[in-house]
């Protein structure tokens, strides 16, 4: 027989994690949760703290639903410039590093056919994917012997 009331119980940073799809690459799902709790009779301020937002937050996606629908709940467009590279370079970068042997940032930024994009930007986009250090030295008596 199944419990009466069933809880999540998973890991806490998996439900961190849960929490941060909520604000990142889910925010139109999260601005529908929204309106359909607040259809279902819960106000602003108790949505707010559902969804770890503020109550504005909540009131300004339900009054754009109720001017526009659906299409209110979706990203406007933006000014400001685009990202040097396009979306595609972070994976065109992640592919030549899984490239067998070692890879330097002026390597990468003279491959042929890649954007012209200045040696920081390149760095930032690469930071995202890999961190590159020296190997630590240790001492010779620090070593351990594994049998």
């Amino acid at each position: 027989m199944r419990p009466v009331s069933v809880f999540a119980n998973g890991p806490a940073s998996e439900i961190e994690q849960l929490q941060a799809d909520l604000h990142g690459g889910w925010r139109q799902a999260t601005r529908a949760v929204m309106v359909l709790l607040s259809a279902h009779g819960l106000a602003p301020a108790q949505i707010a703290v559902l969804l770890d937002c503020h109550p504005a937050t909540v009131r300004r996606w339900i009054g754009r639903f109720n001017d526009e629908g659906l299409a209110g709940l979706a990203d406007r467009a933006r000014s400001g410039r685009p990202a040097l590279g396009g979306r595609q370079l972070t994976g065109r970068i992640a592919a030549l590093l899984e490239r067998p042997g070692p890879c330097t940032l002026p390597q990468i930024r003279h491959y042929p056919g890649w954007p012209q994009v200045s040696p920081r930007t390149l760095y930032r986009r690469v930071r995202l994917l890999a961190v590159w250090r020296r190997p630590k030295l240790t001492a010779r008596g620090d070593r351990t012997m594994i049998t």
